[in-house]
Formats: structure tokens, sequence, C-alpha cells
């Protein structure tokens, strides 16, 4: 149990942890890629050719500036977004209670998420490769699933992201919500 990330938050009186976890790292950070890949090798490419090309015909110095955004996109692009998703990855916690889902994230700057079991958005369970799998809050950006969620700081929303064992973690998160609901609408007793 990660106490340093719990300590962020204060449990309430008679909240209990069912879950917590991080981030498979590597599901995390190549999330997307396969997609990226041909477009990364396309924009880099391009840019290093630009920039190669204005240098070496000594082109006047406007050039030179132009070319400089395009190569360091593509630098972010081809090799920096993985170092970026990596980072991120290692740094996010997850945890479920008996009344929230805490989400610690960020790669640079930490951002805290809580939401509140009674009042979720609807969930959804997408499996992925090697045993891990992302639970998504609500609604998502159309393209943040094909670039991952480190993509130029596309946000994916509220979810959590490349856990192992994701059935297992939707099951203890939709039992947590069902009892969360009785508990507070009266609806017959928790069944934990």
């Amino acid at each position: 149990m990660n106490t340093g990330f719990l300590s962020r938050w204060r449990l309430r009186p008679g909240e209990r942890i069912l879950w917590e976890g991080q981030p498979d790292v590597r599901a995390y950070t190549f999330a997307g890629s396969i997609l990226l890949i041909p477009f990364s090798i396309v924009w880099a490419g391009f840019a290093f050719f630009w920039e190669g090309s204005v240098i070496a015909m000594g082109a006047p110095l406007l050039f030179w500036l132009w070319g400089i955004p395009f190569v360091l996109i593509g630098l972010y692009i081809v090799g920096g977004r993985f170092v970026v998703a990596r980072r991120e990855a290692q740094r996010t916690w997850y945890a479920i209670t008996t009344e929230r889902v805490l989400i610690q994230s960020g790669a640079f700057r930490r951002r805290l998420s809580e939401l509140d079991l009674t009042n979720l958005p609807p969930t959804e369970l997408t499996a992925g490769r090697n045993a891990t799998g992302t639970i998504t809050f609500g609604t998502v950006h159309p393209y943040a699933r094909f670039f991952g969620p480190s993509w130029m700081g596309m946000k994916m929303g509220q979810a959590i992201v490349a856990v192992r064992d994701p059935e297992r973690v939707f099951e203890i998160l939709s039992e947590a919500r069902r009892d969360a609901m009785r508990e507070a609408f009266g609806s017959g007793p928790p069944t934990r």
C-alpha cells in the first residue's frame, strides 16, 4: 500500500480501501503507439529533411528558425512521448474505497481526482494487451484511445488506465458502487 498516495486524501470516517494499484508501466507507456509510429516517422523525417536542406543551402536565418519547432515536435513524437508516458505511469496511483475512486496522476505536476461512487458517470471496461485493461468514467476524447494517455497533454478523461487484472478491478468497482448506492439511497443492506 502506498501510504504517501493515500495520505493526499483523508479517508472519511468508516471509509475503507477496497483496491489500490498502479498502471502497468509498459502497457501505459506504449498505449496507442502502433498508430502513431508511421505518422511520427513521416513528421520527423520531413522536419529533419527540411532543416537539413535549409542549412545546407545557406538559406536565410528565418528559414532555419522556421523549422526548429517542427524538429522539436518530431523529436517528441518519435521518442519524447515515451519518456513522458513512462514518467506519468510511474507517478500514477489508483484506489477504490467504499465511497470514492481516487486517482493521482501527472508526469510533471500532480493531479488529484476523486469520483464519488454514488455519482459515477457510466463506466466502460476496455481489455488491453498482456492482461491489462482500462476502466473509463464518462465520455472520452474521440482520439485519446488512439494516441494514448500522454499525447501532447491530451487528457483521456477520468480513467483507471492499463491496470493488471482489469476484470477483477471492474468487479470491485461495480460492487462498491452498488453498496454505496444502497447505503446512500436505502435500497437494502450493503453486500460487503
